[in-house]
C-alpha cells in the first residue's frame, strides 16, 4: 500500500511560491541584480525581517526541488548538494542567513524515501551545521504550511569587506531586481 502524507511538487516555481505565501515578512522572489548588478547564482527568495532591536536582517532563500532516480531507485542528491553551493554564494550577495528548503517532487514514489533523507539530515545535523558555518539553515517542506528546520543555523554572517557591506545596505534600500511575475497568485 501507498500512502503519502508529505506535499509533493511538480515544478521548483511551485514550490517557490508556496513558500512565498507561508513566509510571514516581506519576501521577494528570483533576486537577479542588486544595485543595477546583475548577481549570479540569483537569490531564489530574499525575505526582509526586522530584529526585535528593529535592525534589517537579510535571509536568503535557496529553493530546491528533489526528484526519484529510477536508475538508483532513490532521491538525487544532487539539488541538496547544489543548493549548499548556492547558499554560501547568497553570503557573497551580502545576506545576512540563508536557509535551504527542499521540496519533493511529485515522482518521489513514497514517503518512506522521505523519510530516510529526513533521518539522515537529522543523525548528521551536527557536523552538517559545523561544515555549514552556522549561517546556513537547511528545512525540509513536508507539510502543506510550515518549513520543518532540520539544521538551525541561527548565526549571522557580518560582511567581511566593504563590496558585500554595500551590497548590504543595497538591498536593505530596496536596490534590487526580482521577478514580480511570481508573486502573483494563480
Amino acid at each position: 500500500m501507498n500512502t503519502t502524507k508529505y506535499v509533493r511538487f511538480n515544478t521548483e516555481d511551485e514550490l517557490l511560491k508556496h513558500i512565498l505565501r507561508i513566509l510571514p515578512h516581506s519576501a521577494y522572489p528570483r533576486v537577479s541584480a542588486i544595485g543595477g548588478k546583475k548577481i549570479t547564482p540569483d537569490i531564489d527568495i530574499l525575505a526582509i525581517e526586522r530584529t526585535p532591536e528593529g535592525q534589517p536582517k537579510l535571509i536568503g532563500y535557496e529553493v530546491k526541488l528533489m526528484k526519484f532516480n529510477k536508475k538508483s531507485k532513490g532521491l538525487r542528491w544532487i539539488s541538496f548538494y547544489s543548493g549548499i553551493g548556492q547558499a554560501l554564494l547568497h553570503l557573497l550577495h551580502g545576506v545576512n542567513q540563508v536557509v535551504i528548503v527542499l521540496g519533493f517532487h511529485v515522482n518521489v514514489p513514497d514517503d518512506r524515501l522521505i523519510d530516510e533523507f529526513r533521518d539522515w539530515l537529522y543523525d548528521n545535523r551536527g557536523s552538517l551545521k559545523r561544515i555549514l558555518g552556522g549561517y546556513i539553515s537547511v528545512g525540509l517542506l513536508l507539510y502543506e504550511n510550515r518549513i520543518s528546520e532540520i539544521i538551525e543555523g541561527g548565526a549571522n554572517f557580518y560582511p567581511p569587506d566593504e563590496k558585500i557591506r554595500l551590497l548590504s545596505e543595497e538591498l536593505i534600500q530596496g536596490k534590487f531586481t526580482y521577478n514580480k511575475r511570481l508573486l502573483k497568485n494563480d
